[in-house]
This record gives structure tokens, sequence and C-alpha cells, in this order.
């Protein structure tokens, strides 16, 4: 037992060592700085000393400033500090400059090719799966909101050039634990998964709503069926279904439908845009916010209670608006929700 316990130590003090870690490189200097120290005073050199005095002079020293005002005054200090000290201390400033741009690089390195790890960053919104055509457009989406968090995009393509405004991970699989953690899902506000297929996209899901358990989870599916399922068994999931067929028979019925929904649904564009936001304050009627949100330039479109999974339209007046609702309006920028509370 005791040999296995020296053999492990022996085998991390080397592989510190051939690694020049952090501490391995601040114990050099640590060693070389006290034994400076100490032969320096055994020699005489009284200026010196003082360990505040002596940490400046080795610091100028190693640092190749050299200013002058302090240095070993007897011959034997001289001739120490020229054999000792000086290579001593300027190698060991170099290798912790080389040390840090080379850390430095790696880590650039790591996060263009997707090995970044960022579960340690604030809350932000994280984008599953990579769509050449699409994914780009829902950056520029994201983005065009002055309010957005920091993005994390993973997903299974290498990337030859990501998009430097976020973050990349590659991914082994859609479902990999290790990977999803790595994109900060755990801790994510909001998390979008829009995969290759939809039998792709059900199973990121689950992977991602047994790990993110807080965050508000929107999944894309190109056939119902697979929505459905999803929403069985994760009922808080957003599910959008490609709405293809439906909108060519509004558009037929009602000219013109399918651009005023795109724009709506819009960031890129400067017209109204439809936002949503949740109601903070105390309970008031519909008619009362609605002209809240009208004196502020705003038009107030739908309700959705806490209790309930569908967003009302245009409901009664009378209806109520309680803490907790989310509220969906059009504006042509987002309004903070404690601007309303007065109005309302």
């Amino acid at each position: 037992m005791l040999t296995h316990i020296v053999r492990r130590f022996l085998n991390t003090a080397y592989r510190a060592i051939t690694d020049l870690h952090w501490t391995v490189l601040a114990a050099i200097v640590l060693v070389h700085a006290g034994a400076s120290w100490l032969v320096l005073a055994a020699l005489g050199e009284s200026g010196l000393r003082p360990l505040d005095e002596f940490i400046y002079w080795y610091a100028s020293t190693a640092y190749t400033v050299g200013y002058g005002d302090l240095s070993p005054q007897t011959h034997a200090g001289r001739v120490f500090t020229a054999l000792f000290v000086f290579p001593g201390a300027i190698a060991a400033f170099t290798t912790a400059v080389a040390k840090l741009v080379g850390d430095a690089a790696e880590r650039f390195r790591r996060r263009r090719t997707g090995k970044g790890d960022y579960r340690r960053m604030t809350p932000g919104i994280v984008l599953i799966g990579f769509n050449p055509a699409r994914t780009p457009k829902m950056i520029d989406e994201l983005l065009a909101d002055p309010e957005q968090d920091h993005l994390v995009l993973l997903t299974r393509k290498l990337l030859d050039d990501p998009d430097p405004r976020v973050r990349y991970v590659k991914a082994t699989t859609l479902t990999s634990a290790d990977d999803l953690k790595r994109a900060g899902v755990e801790s994510a506000r909001s998390v979008a998964i829009y995969a290759d297929s939809d039998s792709e996209t059900l199973a990121a899901a689950l992977a991602v709503t047994a790990l993110a358990r807080d965050a508000h989870v929107v999944c894309w599916f190109e056939e119902a069926e697979p929505a459905g399922l999803l929403r069985q068994h994760c009922p808080r999931v957003e599910c959008i279904v490609a709405a293809g067929p439906e909108m060519v028979s509004r558009s037929l019925r009602d000219p013109g439908a399918s651009h005023v929904i795109t724009a709506l649904t819009s960031n890129l564009d400067q017209g109204a845009t439809l936002y949503g936001m949740k109601w903070r304050h105390a309970e008031t009627g519909f008619k009362a916010a609605a002209e809240a949100f009208l004196a502020r330039g705003a038009t107030l479109l739908a309700i959705q209670s806490a209790a309930d999974r569908e967003p009302v339209f245009n409901p009664d007046h009378a209806s109520p608006v309680r803490a907790g609702d989310r509220l969906y309006y059009v504006a042509s920028t987002r309004i903070a929700g404690d601007s309303l509370a007065a109005g309302a």
C-alpha cells in the first residue's frame, strides 16, 4: 500500500515537472529567490536584507529592468549575483512569460476547435445542432436583441471557421452528457435544439431536459408526431413544428399573411417585432394592461396564464392579468417590465 502511494506521488511529481506546471514553476522561483536572499545576507549585503527591498530588487532583476537604485555592494555579492541570481531570475521570468503565452494560445486553439469548457460561465443560450443555411440566421436574430446573453453552439460537425460571436463546442453526439455540460447546459437560461433530423432532436431534447431542469427549452421539428411525443414526456418543452402547408393555406385565404408573420418574428428589421414578458406586478385587468402598453408605443396581443400552456389572444377587457402571467406584445423595441407598473 505504501509503495503504491509513493509510486503515485512520484508519477504525479514527474508529470508536473515535465509539463512545468505553475506550482512547479512557482516553487522553483521561491527556492531560487530564498537561496539568493540567504547567500546575499551571509555575504554582508545589508542593503538587500530587508524583505521588501530584496523582493523589489529581485523582481527588477528578473524583469531585466535594472533601475540601479539597489545593487550588491560587496565584491563577493556582485560575483554571486552575476553567476547565480541573474541567470536564475531571468530564466524563471522568461519561462513564466513563455508558459503564459503558450497557455493562452492553447486555450484559444481549444476553443477554435470546439474543445472549450463553458460550464462556469454565467447563464446564457445554448444552441444545439448546426444547419448551414438556418443556424447563422438564427444567431443573427438572437444577437440583434441588445439584451441578448452570450451564445454557445454545440454541434457534431467540425466547423473550420466558427462564428467568432459564439462559443463553439464540438460534440461526439448531441446526447453526450459530458459535451452538454461543457456547453453550459446545466446552468443555461435557454436551450434551442435544431438537429439534422426529428429523431436526433427528440433524443437531444430528452438529454437536455435531464440536465437543464430550469432552462427554457425550444425544439424544432419537421413533423408533428415526434413533437407530440416530446410534449407528452416533457410538457415544459416548447415545440415548434414546420408550418409550411399551414402557411401556404393562410396566405391563399389572406394574401400577405406570411409576410406579416415573418416580420413579427424577426429582430433584424426596424419595424414591429413580437416580444414576450412576465407580469411581475399586482393583479390588473387586460384593458388596463393594454393601455399601459399602448402608452409606450406597444400593442398587447395575448396573455398566457401561469396555469395554461396556450396563450389567449384578444381576451375580454375584464380578464385578469396576474403576477407570473406571460404577456405577448408588438413593439419596435423591448419594454422594461418595471416601467409598466405605474400605468397598469
